[in-house]
């Protein structure tokens, strides 16, 4: 089956290059995408996600959306993937985030933390 990553970002742009990256790894699964905040929670509920994307959609330091996503599929893994990252402290975000990883034009270090995440 793979590791299911769902992806949470407010650019459609992005979460579908993201996915076309997964597409080329035979143990990742894109198991959907959500736009916004209020989307990723209606849409994470059914996707038994292994693993979950989150940009911060909102303001640095907000925990709001990372504290739903606990809520609505507690095993989850999270990683904050945002172009944020560098202007964040570690666990800006609260303590619920299992990674930080700054976004990036390759996809090398979103496969490796993904397998990391879940290892």
């Amino acid at each position: 089956m793979g590791i299911r990553v769902f992806h949470c970002d407010d650019s459609e742009a992005f979460t579908r290059l993201v996915a076309f990256w997964l597409a080329d790894y035979d143990d990742i699964v894109h198991a959907g995408q959500a736009h916004t905040a209020q989307g990723a929670l209606e849409a994470l509920a059914g996707t038994e996600a292994d693993v979950v994307l989150l940009d911060t959609l909102g303001k640095p330091g907000d925990d709001t959306l990372l504290r739903a996503i606990r809520e609505v599929a507690p095993g989850v893994k999270v990683i904050v993937y945002s172009g944020y990252v560098r202007l964040m402290q570690e666990g800006a975000l609260g303590e619920g985030a299992d990674a930080y990883l700054e976004k990036g034009d390759d996809d090398g270090p979103l496969i490796e933390a993904i397998r990391k995440v879940v290892a």
